[in-house]
């Protein structure tokens, strides 16, 4: 299984946020500067953050995004369904309809790989969103970030 692009900067968004200071707030621009993607595609992906209570979004000349308190406690498999489910370019693991498959009605092949997509994502929910950080790189994510500024 491979993770669709909205998955994959979705992640980077949020693993990039946990190492903000609490009080401090970042911007889309420089989010996309850190992590040399286009500033149009963040806008949707930290949209749909905001909107899920992901993220804390402020308008305004001073506002920015940071991630909201509970964040840190959200399971990655949760994170990576609700992100995957919301992008049009996921691809079915398998396709029966495209090109039209003559065996569907003997075949359990589909229910197969919903199940094994399924295991993969509650294997994922062991971990949360606070564990992807690695403390021995905290100081060197927070000096990289200060470097992008």
């Amino acid at each position: 299984m491979q993770l669709n692009r909205f998955t994959d900067l979705g992640l980077r968004v949020l693993i990039s946020l946990q190492y903000l200071p609490e009080s401090e707030l970042t911007t889309v621009e420089l989010l996309a500067k850190q992590l040399n993607v286009s500033r149009n595609h963040l806008v949707k992906i930290v949209y749909f953050m905001a909107q899920t209570g992901w993220i804390d979004s402020f308008k305004g000349r001073n506002g920015g995004i940071r991630l909201a308190a509970p964040s840190h406690q959200l399971k990655l498999g949760d994170i990576i369904l609700a992100l995957e489910q919301t992008s049009s370019e996921t691809p079915a693991i398998i396709n029966c309809q495209q090109p039209s498959c003559s065996m569907t009605e003997f075949c359990n092949l589909p229910q197969v790989f919903n199940e094994a997509l399924q295991a993969f994502y509650h294997s994922l929910n062991h971990y949360t969103l606070r564990q992807l950080q690695v403390p021995a790189t905290n100081q060197a994510v927070i000096k990289w970030l200060d470097q992008q500024k």
